[in-house]
């Protein structure tokens, strides 16, 4: 499940996701502006399953969850107005197999391997400003 969505426990006490404080944490889906943008659950890579949510942080260029591409390259989101789609990734860094510790996790991004990471955020939530 998206981090950005609902209760983050002890991260999201004071109303702010202390993992990316320039977003909205959106604690009802009468918060969220466009819902057809913002991802609620998506398929999570086998390797980064480790706690209830899915979280990317804005200030660090590089994968801390992974999307599983168990779709023949694509990873399925349903968001938050009920739609699903299969989004298809660019850069091929993006796919790890689904195989025990394949994704070798966190992986770092250069600027110019950023573009599937930046949907991700683009999707996760919108900017407090």
């Amino acid at each position: 499940m998206n981090a950005m969505i609902g209760d983050a426990g002890n991260f999201s006490t004071n109303g702010v996701n202390i993992n990316n404080p320039g977003y909205i944490q959106f604690f009802k889906i009468t918060q969220i502006p466009q819902p057809t943008d913002i991802f609620v659950f998506l398929d999570e890579h086998p390797d980064s399953i480790n706690d209830g949510y899915f979280l990317e942080r804005d200030y660090y260029p590089e994968w801390h969850d992974l999307p599983a591409t168990y779709h023949n390259g694509t990873t399925a989101f349903s968001f938050a107005d009920g739609h699903s789609q299969l989004h298809r990734w660019m850069q091929s860094g993006t796919y790890r197999p689904p195989l025990p510790d394949a994704a070798n996790l966190p992986i770092s991004l250069s600027s110019s391997q950023k573009q599937d990471l930046d949907w991700v955020l683009d999707h996760m939530s919108i900017d407090r400003n």
